[in-house]
């Protein structure tokens, strides 16, 4: 019985003692971690939006646009709005704006990229933060090869039903039609908060 209670305090003593030190490294690596990600973020702004001088903070109703999204056939389980901000130039004029969206349906998991949409509803393209599919099928979206299908393309024309890329010439990846449909739904995610925070200023 002693041995028991002697191995259950031991066992506890490491949880605790690696609980502190797991907290410990977190608290640690917090700062470094936000510091990369905010990197990663501002390339992806980059990427996008490559002649914008600077990017402000574009505030939104979340609910609204939730309700947006729900609207357009994607809920919280399907396609996440996580941000927009505006592309400015060097002078502070509007160039456009980026969305930084999340589509919850990729065959690994979330795939989570920017995307570019100018003033006059050309789409710039799109840029990944979050990219975690098959190496060799799904880890193609990253190629430029299906990555520059969505530019150039009009966001007024382009269609946001769900599972709709192939209506807008988009050809899948080889033997990755889940990747496709969840980065060109997230794109349609997009198209949608970019058409809501406009106004319906664009010709339907």
């Amino acid at each position: 019985m002693n041995k028991i209670i002697k191995n259950t305090i031991l066992l506890f003593i490491i949880t605790l003692v690696s609980g502190i030190l797991l907290g410990a490294v977190y608290e640690i690596t917090k700062e470094p971690r936000a510091k990369q990600e905010e990197i990663a973020r501002t390339k992806a702004y980059k990427n996008v939006f490559s002649d914008a001088d600077s990017f402000e903070d574009f505030e939104y109703d979340q609910s609204d646009m939730a309700a947006c999204l729900k609207e357009g056939g994607y809920d919280e389980a399907s396609a996440l709005i996580e941000s927009i901000v505006e592309a400015k130039s060097a002078s502070g004029d509007s160039l456009g704006y980026i969305i930084t969206v999340t589509d919850k349906k990729g065959y690994a998991g979330d795939i989570t990229f920017t995307l570019g949409i100018k003033n006059d509803g050309t789409i710039n393209g799109i840029a990944f933060l979050k990219l975690e599919e098959t190496a060799g099928m799904g880890m193609k979206a990253k190629d430029d090869a299906f990555k520059d299908q969505f530019s150039d393309l009009s966001a007024v024309s382009y269609n946001t039903e769900p599972d709709a890329f192939d209506s807008n010439g988009i050809d899948a990846i080889s033997g990755a039609t889940i990747t496709t449909k969840a980065v060109s739904n997230g794109v349609s995610a997009g198209v949608l908060c970019f058409k809501s925070i406009t106004g319906g200023d664009m010709d339907e």
